[in-house]
C-alpha cells in the first residue's frame, strides 16, 4: 500500500467515521474555531483550493487562547527511527523560541523507516484568528518546512526527550 493510499485511507476514516468536517475556507476555518466550546478538541479537515492533499487541523480553546495543530498530508518524510512509530510524534516535537513547535506524525512503517507527515503546534490569541492569520501561518510553514524538518531530524537523531 502506498503512502498516498494509507492518506486516502486515513481521510475516508476521518470523513465518514468520524464525521470530521471538511472546509476549504481559511476564513470559515478560522470562525469555526473561535466558535468552539472550551475545553472541546475538534479535528477538520483544511482543504484550500489546488492543493493536492489537505492539512488535518486539531484545535483546542482555553479562554481567549487556541492550541492549533497544523498537520500537512501533503509533506511526507521519512526517517529512520527504530522506535514503535506511534511514539515519533511525542519524540519529535521541538519546541523552538518562535513559537511554532513542528512535529512527524506516522503514517506508515516499513521496517526501521517511517513515513510521517510534517506538522506543527502554537497556542494563539482566539481574538487573532482570521483566514489570513491562518493562512500566513501555514504559508510561513510551507516557506521553512526543510528548516523545521531538520529540527525534528535532529532531535530524533540525537534521542533527546
Amino acid at each position: 500500500m502506498s503512502i498516498y493510499d494509507v492518506i486516502g485511507d486515513l481521510l475516508l476514516k476521518l470523513r465518514f467515521r468520524y464525521q470530521v468536517e471538511e472546509v476549504e475556507d481559511a476564513s470559515e476555518l478560522a470562525g469555526l474555531i473561535k466558535e468552539q466550546v472550551e475545553g472541546e478538541e475538534k479535528t477538520y479537515i483544511y482543504s484550500p483550493p489546488g492543493r493536492p492533499r489537505p492539512y488535518l487541523v486539531s484545535t483546542m480553546r482555553r479562554g481567549e487562547d487556541v492550541a492549533l495543530a497544523f498537520l500537512d498530508l501533503d509533506d511526507v518524510r521519512e526517517v529512520k527511527y527504530g522506535g514503535d512509530a506511534e511514539a515519533i510524534e511525542e519524540a519529535s516535537l521541538v519546541i523552538p523560541d518562535e513559537g511554532v513547535a513542528p512535529f512527524l506524525f506516522p503514517l506508515k512503517k516499513s521496517d526501521d523507516v517511517v513515513y510521517a507527515a510534517l506538522g506543527f503546534k502554537t497556542v494563539v490569541n482566539a481574538s487573532l484568528l482570521t483566514g489570513g492569520f491562518l493562512e500566513s501561518l501555514l504559508e510561513d510553514f510551507e516557506q521553512n518546512s526543510d528548516y523545521y524538518f531538520s529540527l525534528v531530524k535532529n532531535k530524533l537523531e540525537k534521542g533527546e526527550n
